[in-house]
């Protein structure tokens, strides 16, 4: 019966016939309620079992434990060194403690075994980030159908240890259908691999940004709609929705509010490595800056309701790294909100859907942006939703099968 299952996959997952058990194996998934860890592969999740699907998840534990709730019973946990994957991710660990490369192989080698064992029951399989989850997946599954998306971080750790190449070939061979979450990340990935093998693989890789969720993302644009409007003299509500950590440059919106015409106060929600630092240089701008810290997903959808635009001024790292497409910046979109953006990674490609975009370390031009925006209409909220995202997806997955 098994084996049946895994001879009918491919037509069953096009289909979206009910009874058809899907592996998704992730490093980050949210731990309990309102966690925000990992979100969007959550949403994934949702989305595949909202088509009838059984989803299987398979994802990093927190060696602290989950304060927030109890795990769900569809999620298995491979035990992760402390501060891996959800202290502000494998990249930015393994830079700062690049003593931590012996725990990261041995969570590999532990995730490795847990897909081996669990993968005999599915019919498909979908890996989040290409290192470890999407090798692991190749390796371990054979014959069903197999996407794999990267998101950024992966793709810059894998060209550093100069195993981008080799883990693209393995996923080549394996069959594999890609996902990137930008054009530019996609680009990154082919210009590391031999031609014949970058042709192969632009055959079957899609530009897909995670999607958010649809429910939340409507009633946030409902409660928008419904704001009392800001006086002229009333400070604009401008919000960072972002992990505390160098790449994502929130220094830069500190500095910007300096250059603003629009009177404005900057809340700040998030932590991590820079937090302290980001403190002092806040510290000037007195009560216009406050750090709101980690907030749940009930407190994020009410920053976005509260917040006149959305700043990610994300700035490339001295080492070539640069940004996917943040859900902080699809989550505002989806909502209605002013989003105004550093042109970086698969932030441009944001402007289709209302995004403003300036120049990445340029405080003046963030602040020109932000007036315009505030003095401008709010966009209409974008369809960036997993409704439309999963259901791309799934159309590129088929087309595999």
């Amino acid at each position: 019966m098994e084996h049946a299952g895994r001879e009918r996959g491919a037509g069953a997952l096009a289909a979206g016939a009910r009874g058809v058990k899907i592996g998704l194996v992730t490093t980050s998934f949210p731990r309990g309620h309102g966690d925000g860890a990992g979100g969007f592969v959550a949403g994934h999740a949702a989305y595949l079992g909202a088509t009838g699907a059984t989803v299987d998840v398979i994802a990093a534990g927190d060696p602290l434990g989950d304060p927030s709730g109890p795990p769900d019973d569809h999620v298995t946990r491979v035990r992760a060194p402390r501060g891996l994957f959800y202290a502000g991710g494998a990249p930015d660990a393994l830079e700062a403690r690049p003593r931590a490369l012996a725990g990261a192989l041995g969570f590999s080698a532990r995730m490795l075994a847990t897909v081996a064992r669990r993968a005999r029951g599915w019919d498909a399989a979908c890996a989040h980030w290409l290192a470890p989850s999407a090798i692991a997946a190749a390796i371990a599954t054979r014959r069903i159908p197999l996407l794999a998306i990267a998101h950024g971080g992966d793709v810059h750790l894998l060209d550093r240890a100069r195993l981008l190449a080799p883990a693209l070939a393995l996923l080549d061979a394996r069959g594999a259908q890609l996902a990137f979450v930008s054009d530019d990340l996609r680009r990154r990935a082919l210009d590391a691999v031999p031609r014949v093998l970058a042709a192969r693989i632009a055959r079957r890789a899609r530009v897909q940004p995670m999607g958010v969720d649809d429910g939340r993302a409507a009633e946030i644009a409902a409660a928008r709609a419904s704001r009392r409007p800001r006086g002229d003299d009333e400070p604009a509500d401008l919000l960072v929705l972002a992990r505390l950590a160098p790449i994502k440059a929130v220094d830069v919106a500190i500095d910007a509010l300096a250059h603003l015409r629009t009177p404005a106060r900057l809340v700040i929600a998030g932590d991590g490595p820079e937090r302290a630092r980001l403190e002092a240089a806040a510290r000037p701008h007195g009560e216009r800056i406050t750090f709101a810290g980690w907030v749940d997903a009930d407190r994020r959808d009410a920053l976005l309701v509260a917040a006149d635009a959305v700043l990610v001024p994300s700035a490339p790292r001295p080492d070539g790294r640069s940004e996917g497409t943040p859900l902080a910046a699809l989550e505002a979109l989806a909502a209605g909100v002013p989003v105004i953006a550093s042109a970086i990674g698969g932030l441009p490609e944001l402007v289709a859907h209302g995004a403003r975009v300036v120049p990445p370390r340029d405080p003046r031009a963030l602040a020109a942006a932000v007036d315009a925006a505030l003095a401008a209409a709010a966009p209409r909220p974008a369809a960036l939703g997993w409704q439309t995202a999963g259901a791309a997806l799934d159309h590129h997955w088929r087309r595999g099968a």
